[in-house]
C-alpha cells in the first residue's frame, strides 16, 4: 500500500517535471536541435548519392578550407551575443548588446572577406584541387557574412530563452539548405551545390535578422554602452572565437592534413564519409548542451549546483550516446553498403575506429568543453585545445604516410582520449 503511494507521488513529480521542461522548450530544443542535425546528415547522404566521387571529394577540400575561414567569422560576438543578452537586466539591455554586437560582428566580417580573397588568391592549393579556386573565393564572399548573420540571430532566439522558435528556425534552414544543394547537384553538379549553398545563405540570412529584429527589439530604445562594456564583450568574444577555433581546427585538420600529405581527392572522399555518421554521435551532446548552457551560466558561482548537475548531464549523455555508438560499430558494413552503396564498403574499418573516438569526444570533451566555456571559463578550454592540435599535427605527419587513413583515425582516438580526460580534470578542479 505505501509502496503504491510512493510510485504515485513518484510519478506526479516526474510527470510534472517533464510538464516543466516542455514549457521551458526543453523538448523543443533537444528534439529539433537532433531533427536539424540529422536531416543535415541525410542531406549528406543525398549529395554522397548524385554526385561523382572526385566532385564530392572535391565539394569536401572546400567545405573544409571554408570551415577554417569560418573559424575567425564575425570576431566570435555571436558568442558574446548569447552571453550578455541573457545577462541583460530588461529589454533594454539586451538590445543594447544585440545591436552592438551585431553590428559590429558585420563590419568585422566585410573587412575579414577582403583578407580572405587576398589569401586565397595565392594560397597554393595541391594540383588536384586546384580548379576549385574562383569557386571557393566566391562562396566566401556570398556566403560567410550571411551564415554568420543567422547564426547570429538564432543565437538571440536562445538568449532569449525562445527554445521553441530557435528549434523550427535551425530545422527550416538545415530543410532548405538541403533541397537547394541536391538540386544544384542534380542539375549542374559541384557548380550547382555551391551557387544554390550561397542562395540559401542569403535568404536565411537576412530573413532570419529582419525577424529577429521586429519580433524582439521593434520601438525599443537601446541604452548607452560604455567603452568598458564594448571591451568586455570584445574580450570574451575573442577569447571564445579562439577557443572553440582551436577545436574547429583541430576537428578540420584530419581532412586537411589527408588532402595535402596524399593529394588524393578519392582519399579525401572515403575519410569523410567514414566520419559522417561516428561525427553525428555529437548531434546529442550538441542538443543537450544547446539547451542547458543558459542555465549553466545563471548558476555558475553556484559551484555545488554546478558539479551535481555536470554528472548527471554526463551521464545522461553517455546512456544517449553509447548504445547508438555500439549499434553502428556491430552494422557498420550493412549500414555503409546500404546509405552510400558497395564502392564505400571499404571505409568499415575506419568508420569503427572513428565511432570510438567520436563517442568519447562527444559524450566527455565536447559536453565538460563546452559548459566549462558558457561559465567563462574560456581559457582552459583554449589551453588544451592547442596541446591537442600540436599533438594531432605532429603523430599524423608521421601516420598518415606510414599507415594512411588508419593512421588518421588512430590518431584522433589517442588526442581526444587527452582531451577528454585533462578536462574533466580542471572542472573536477574548479567546481568539486
Amino acid at each position: 500500500m505505501e509502496r503504491g503511494i510512493l510510485l504515485s507521488r513518484y510519478f506526479k513529480i516526474l510527470i510534472k517535471k517533464l510538464a516543466d521542461l516542455w514549457n521551458k522548450g526543453a523538448f523543443h530544443i533537444i528534439i529539433g536541435s537532433f531533427v536539424t542535425k540529422f536531416v543535415s546528415f541525410f542531406g549528406t547522404i543525398f549529395l554522397i548519392r548524385v554526385m561523382s566521387k572526385e566532385s564530392y571529394g572535391l565539394l569536401s577540400y572546400m567545405e573544409n578550407i571554408y570551415g577554417y575561414l569560418f573559424i575567425f567569422a564575425g570576431m566570435g560576438l555571436g558568442n558574446g551575443l548569447l552571453r550578455y543578452v541573457i545577462l541583460g537586466k530588461n529589454i533594454h539591455e539586451k538590445f543594447t548588446y544585440y545591436l552592438y554586437t551585431v553590428k559590429a560582428a558585420s563590419i568585422y566580417n566585410f573587412f575579414y572577406v577582403a583578407i580572405i580573397i587576398l589569401v586565397l588568391t595565392i594560397y597554393p592549393h595541391p594540383a588536384e584541387f586546384e580548379s576549385i579556386r574562383i569557386m571557393l573565393i566566391i562562396m566566401v564572399i556570398f556566403t560567410l557574412p550571411f551564415e554568420y548573420l543567422f547564426i547570429e540571430n538564432t543565437l538571440n532566439f536562445r538568449a532569449m530563452f525562445d527554445n521553441k522558435l530557435y528549434a523550427g528556425v535551425g530545422l527550416t534552414f538545415s530543410i532548405l539548405l538541403i533541397i537547394f544543394q541536391y538540386a544544384g547537384a542534380v542539375l549542374f553538379d559541384l557548380e550547382g551545390v555551391v551557387f544554390l549553398k550561397i542562395t540559401a545563405n542569403i535568404i536565411m540570412g537576412l530573413g532570419v535578422c529582419y525577424f529577429s529584429y521586429n519580433y524582439y527589439f521593434k520601438g525599443i530604445k537601446k541604452t548607452k554602452l560604455e567603452k568598458k562594456e564594448k571591451k568586455e564583450i570584445n574580450i570574451y568574444s575573442i577569447q571564445y572565437m579562439f577557443t572553440s577555433g582551436a577545436w574547429s581546427i583541430f576537428m578540420l585538420n584530419d581532412i586537411m592534413l589527408l588532402g595535402i600529405l596524399s593529394g588524393s581527392a578519392l582519399l579525401v572522399a572515403d575519410f569523410k564519409v567514414a566520419y559522417v555518421l561516428p561525427a553525428n554521435l555529437a548531434i546529442i551532446s550538441t542538443a543537450i548542451g544547446i539547451f542547458i548552457g543558459p542555465y549553466f551560466i545563471k548558476h555558475e558561482n553556484d559551484k555545488t549546483w554546478v558539479w551535481k548537475n555536470y554528472k548527471k548531464v554526463l551521464f545522461i549523455v553517455f546512456s544517449l550516446i553509447a548504445p547508438i555508438a555500439l549499434f553502428l560499430f556491430i552494422f557498420a558494413p550493412q549500414i555503409v553498403s546500404g546509405l552510400y552503396g558497395s564502392e564505400y564498403i571499404s571505409t568499415v574499418p575506419i568508420m569503427r575506429i572513428l565511432i570510438f573516438s567520436s563517442l568519447i569526444n562527444a559524450t566527455f570533451r565536447f559536453t565538460t568543453a563546452h559548459l566549462l566555456s558558457s561559465m567563462g571559463q574560456i581559457k582552459y578550454n583554449l589551453y588544451i585545445s592547442i596541446v591537442g592540435i600540436l599533438l594531432q599535427v605532429s603523430i599524423n605527419i608521421f601516420a598518415i604516410p606510414t599507415f594512411g587513413i588508419s593512421g588518421l583515425a588512430i590518431t584522433s582516438v589517442f588526442v581526444n582520449v587527452f582531451m577528454a580526460c585533462s578536462l574533466f580534470y580542471i572542472f573536477r578542479i574548479k567546481y568539486k
